[in-house]
């Protein structure tokens, strides 16, 4: 087992802890004991395992013991282009789709999307590219592509939204005026 372990960069969690002998131990059976029940792990994740003990008294009929890992999970996924240089990366183009809502820019895509569209050939690959090259440019063309910032308030920010937030802090503010302590 050690020459799979090290041939495939593989850890035994079993042996990175310190634990009394009754946690180590996996197998007892006519007063002879060992450690036979393995956790192992991909040596990149060695560093998310917490603990790695034996637990006695299972309620099973068996001369094993139950071995638990405790295994921390990153709290934060790693994306790809965390790798790269932030500098070139660049968020895909995306579309200003909430103009959509108004009344005359939903008429002008219409109008735009069905000038752009052509007859249907029924070459299924020739067909995807005409309309996704039409659905692209009448967007383009009637409601043009967002300008990437770091907003951190809420997009779709109007003028109901205003007086709601303002009534919010208000109230926030009154609340801890008001607090008594205890």
């Amino acid at each position: 087992m050690r020459n799979f372990c090290a041939f495939n960069i593989l850890k035994v969690t079993n042996s990175f802890y310190r634990h009394k002998d009754t946690h180590k131990f996996s197998w007892e059976a006519r007063g002879a004991r060992s450690i036979i029940d393995y956790v192992i792990i991909n040596d990149r994740l060695k560093s998310n395992i917490e603990d790695t003990r034996v637990f006695r008294g299972s309620g099973i009929d068996s001369d094993h013991k139950l071995v638990e890992s405790k295994f921390k999970f990153p709290t934060q996924a790693k994306h790809s282009y965390n790798k790269m240089d932030k500098t070139t990366y660049k968020k895909p183009p995306a579309f200003k789709v909430h103009l959509l809502e108004q009344e005359s820019i939903r008429i002008l895509y219409r109008n735009r999307l069905k000038g752009k569209l052509t007859p249907i050939t029924g070459e299924i690959d020739t067909d995807w590219m005409r309309i996704k090259e039409a659905i692209t440019k009448a967007a383009e063309e009637s409601v043009g592509y967002k300008k990437w910032k770091n907003q951190k308030w809420l997009r779709t920010w109007n003028d109901e939204i205003q007086p709601a937030i303002e009534e919010k802090k208000a109230s926030y503010r009154e609340y801890l005026q008001n607090k008594t302590v205890e």
